[in-house]
């Protein structure tokens, strides 16, 4: 589904709007210039502070032996770089890797709102906007707040919020004889996936968790108190799925068919439904008894593939079908949440369901084993809500045909998905994904990665392993490295403090950091003339929303306000760039500013030349011949008047 909404601004309200923006534009065409200018002169110190570390760079053997003649020099030397330090993960404290450095990637399964807008210019300089949100679940780096968002029905929630990104560095490390510095040890790169094992997960979250390849995935709390808009657990969605489907997923107008199997008559009743606990067996699945549980006031059994399910009164529901059970020790005692007074919801095609309560809210058990929420409309009649298809129904203390109905609902139940009430994958409120059943040998939960639900967490790790080949330019300090201070002027204190993963030449190492170098420049040289260029645009924008009256005429003045801002920003950033060469480079740039006047010389000599030429080519001629005109009327008429006055 998606939401449209159309705004319409002034032409009044836009053109103040771009009166306020002169000021920001002319703040961001200034800003611009300090930049490309401070720019290059961290360009040439960068590069002359290079130029004096590669010329008076000595090689050390290795690291293993510490020479004291070399303290105080700008060294390169290859080794292992090795730790001892052991890096343990708060959250999965078993997760205790020796590692120079782990990173824990946190990722949130969230609905996310995607914004379009599409303007349109109207006669007489107002402006239409029609922005368009859609609605799409995706795995995300922060939670998403869903409060704000333009249509309903697209809750978030995160079932571990106490997950964070985090990056832990190891203390300290070898470097043969010497020491690394925590910033040199921070330096080193080289991040591998951590393999996760099941042993990993804290007892907390077991239950909760499922590995699947280098991911845990963190599902809802198994047995805890859910947020609103949040799954509760006990009640499934259980539908069977077509061929090709994944569980849960239930396309927009396909009607999906549920098979039950009818509960002989003589296992009704089997359970108690006022008791809850003990065990219950299913013969003609699991013969060996399983324990009743409370997950917040619905019994469950664990089935044997890992899936809590809940007991219902007469059956329990399984592998997509209701089986006998058989009750083999009696219940706790454990009170099945009710109304005071038993109330029966008379379904059509169903047969009367007894209605209770879990948290205030009235439900009814379908032969599938999910919740369907009633609403209450009056005192006898209201409708409940299965898989977003609303069902009208009658109220009263009788129920018009066998209860429970369990057993007398069709074989075959219709679950009609609407158009926008159920989305791929979703799983209706009231109704719980169940829990994943993964390869042998791996840990499963509540999160299915296949299948994930609003509200997942997915973390994963990497690490720099405790051994990693470095190389590294510096001065030997001790047993240590520190920075080292270029001496030349024109270096202005810049610094040489090299380190790569790798084993690295000297001369590797110094072409690389030139290399980054420039890089560098020309990645600020651009951002400086972009910062110039939307600067004069902002500045010249009201020109444009004053020709909007007329929406052709403001389109033009917009293509000439960009072209003017681009033919001012280009010089000035050229000209900023050859100050700052002057500043730094005096010889170079003079040389660069006479090789550019040169050049202007002769292009301007060129064109007087051929201006001159093309004059001298048109004196030399020869001039074309002017046709004779015709006489004019009044000229011929004269002469025939006066032949008959010459004749006399």
């Amino acid at each position: 589904m998606a939401v449209t909404e159309t705004t319409t601004e002034s032409w009044g309200s836009r053109l103040g709007g771009s009166i306020k923006g002169v000021a920001i534009g002319g703040a961001l065409f200034i800003a611009g210039i300090p930049l490309l200018f401070w720019n290059e002169g961290r360009a040439v110190k960068t590069a002359k502070a290079l130029e004096e570390g590669a010329s008076v760079c000595v090689q050390l053997p290795n690291a293993d032996t510490i020479d004291a003649t070399m303290d105080g020099k700008l060294v390169h030397v290859t080794g292992t770089a090795v730790t001892d330090d052991v890096l343990t993960d708060d959250l999965f404290p078993a997760l205790a890797p020796k590692a120079m450095r782990l990173t824990r990637k946190v990722e949130f399964y969230q609905w996310v709102e995607n914004e379009r807008k599409e303007k349109k210019k109207n006669v007489g300089g107002s402006e239409t906007t029609v922005t368009t949100y859609t609605y799409a679940r995706k795995w995300v780096s922060k939670p998403v707040d869903s409060s704000s968002f333009r249509e309903a029905g697209h809750d978030n929630q995160v079932f571990m919020p106490e997950a964070t990104a985090r990056t832990l560095v190891a203390e300290n490390a070898r470097y043969g004889a010497f020491e690394l510095t925590k910033n040199q040890i921070n330096r080193i790169v080289g991040d591998k996936a951590v393999e996760l094992k099941p042993e990993y997960i804290p007892d907390g979250l077991k239950g909760r968790v499922t590995i699947s390849g280098n991911y845990a995935y963190v599902g809802f709390p198994v047995g805890g108190m859910m947020q609103p808009g949040m799954m509760q657990p006990g009640m499934m969605n259980r539908m069977t799925p077509a061929p090709g489907m994944q569980p849960g997923v239930v396309p927009p107008g396909m009607v999906q068919t549920v098979a039950t199997q009818p509960v002989p008559v003589e296992n009704i009743g089997a359970v108690p439904q006022t008791t809850m606990g003990g065990f219950v067996t299913v013969p003609s699945i699991q013969p060996n008894r399983m324990s009743v549980t409370n997950v917040d006031g619905v019994p469950f059994v664990i089935t044997p593939d890992g899936t809590p399910t809940p007991v219902m009164p007469n059956g329990i529901y399984y592998a997509g079908n209701l089986h006998a059970i058989t009750a083999t020790v009696p219940g706790n005692g454990f009170v099945w949440p009710a109304p005071a007074v038993v109330q029966y919801a008379d379904i059509p095609g169903y047969g009367s369901l007894p209605l209770f309560t879990i948290e205030n809210k009235s439900y009814v058990r379908l032969a599938t084993g999910a919740l369907a929420p009633y609403i209450r409309q009056t005192a006898t009649a209201g409708q409940i809500i299965v898989n977003g298809t609303p069902i009208v129904v009658t109220v009263s203390t009788t129920a018009t045909s066998p209860a429970p109905a369990y057993n007398t609902a069709p074989a075959v139940q219709p679950a009609v998905a609407q158009p926008g009430m159920v989305q791929p994958g979703m799983v209706q409120p009231g109704m719980v994904q169940p829990a994943t059943t993964v390869a042998s040998g791996t840990m499963q939960g509540t999160a299915n990665p296949a299948n994930p639900q609003v509200g997942d967490v997915r973390i994963s790790w990497t690490m720099v392993p405790a051994e990693m080949p470095v190389s590294i330019v510096a001065v030997q300090t001790g047993t240590t490295f520190a920075p080292y201070v270029a001496k030349d002027s024109a270096a202005g204190g810049y610094t040489v403090d090299l380190l790569e993963t790798g084993t690295k030449t000297k001369e590797e190492m110094f072409q690389n950091a030139e290399n980054a170098n420039t890089m560098m420049t020309w990645i600020l040289r651009v951002v400086g003339w972009l910062m110039m260029y939307m600067g004069l645009k902002m500045i010249l924008k009201p020109l444009e929303v004053l020709g909007d009256v007329l929406p052709i005429l403001g389109d033009l003045i917009g293509i000439g306000t960009g072209i003017i801002a681009f033919l001012i920003a280009t010089p000035v950033a050229l000209i900023t760039i050859s100050i700052a060469w002057l500043f730094y480079r005096p010889l170079l740039g003079i040389v660069l500013l006479a090789a550019a006047g040169g050049l202007i010389f002769l292009l301007i000599k060129k064109r007087a030349a051929a201006k001159a030429a093309k004059a001298e080519a048109e004196k030399e001629a020869p001039a074309a011949p002017v046709p004779a005109e015709e006489p004019a009327p009044a000229e011929e008429s004269a002469p025939a008047e006066e032949a008959p006055k010459s004749a006399e």
